[in-house]
């Protein structure tokens, strides 16, 4: 988004991220290009979910969150985070739910709606 234009303000409210992390991961790109963003760690432990559950989760996103049981058709962070812990057991946080799909290219699919 910031290389094709975008304020650090309208990325981090789009992404849901301080200024701070938007204006360090600019300066990181700046530095390095799009490959060092790329290497950059996030920490902590590794994920429980393999590429299988993350496949699974792109195609869900994909798709309507009414074919998963819910009341509409938009994704929100609430509802994939309570699929996830559905289908998979495990409940993360909502930052870690934006950063899934996020990685996965599909946060522009999760509304702001916290429902």
């Amino acid at each position: 988004m910031l290389l094709d234009g975008a304020s650090v303000e309208a990325v981090a409210d789009e992404l849901h991220l301080s200024t701070q992390t938007v204006k360090r991961y600019q300066a990181i790109v700046a530095a390095g290009g799009l490959e060092a963003l790329q290497k950059m760690g996030v920490g902590g432990r590794a994920s429980v979910l393999d590429q299988q559950a993350l496949e699974w989760i792109a195609a869900a996103l994909k798709g309507s969150a009414r074919q998963h049981g819910f009341e509409s058709d938009a994704w929100t962070n609430a509802r994939l985070r309570a699929l996830i812990e559905q289908r998979y057991g495990v409940r993360f946080s909502r930052v870690y739910i934006w950063q899934i799909a996020t990685n996965l290219g599909l946060g522009h699919l999760l509304s702001k709606s916290r429902r």
